[in-house]
């Protein structure tokens, strides 16, 4: 029986559909885990660690040449300001999002805190995917 792992991760289920549309048209047999609920409901994506590519050992080299051979780059998230490196890691996997530390301010919470509703403003500020720094 042959071990099916892991391949890579995606945040947007558009990317992931683009690559195991590629993977399946070279006859490389995959799917996608993760990716009807994140498609439902985005705020999960970072709950369920994205969209995930599975594919068998055995096919890991002759993904790799597929994928380099087409030169297929995906899509980076866009960024604001142009950013594109994280500071903290170096990493270019970073994305203009909602902030996952300080992402009310006080007003917000007051007025939410007195209607006793959800906060309906959150900041946006960068955030690397792979060290989690926000900045």
């Amino acid at each position: 029986m042959d071990k099916i792992v892991v391949f890579e991760t995606f945040y947007n289920p558009i990317e992931a559909n683009i690559v195991k549309a590629r993977l399946m048209d070279s006859g490389v047999q995959c799917f996608l885990s993760d990716e009807n609920t994140i498609t439902i409901n985005p705020l999960y994506t970072q709950a369920l660690g994205g969209v995930k590519l599975h594919i068998f050992e055995k096919d890991i080299p002759l993904v790799k040449d597929i994928l380099q051979d087409e030169n297929i780059q995906l899509p980076q998230e866009e960024t604001e300001a142009g950013v594109e490196n994280c500071p903290n890691c170096g990493s270019n996997h970073v994305g203009y999002v909602q902030a996952t530390k300080k992402r009310f301010n006080l007003l917000t919470m007051i007025v939410s805190f007195a209607l006793m509703i959800y906060p309906f403003y959150a900041k946006k500020t960068h955030h690397c995917f792979d060290c989690e720094y926000e900045f």
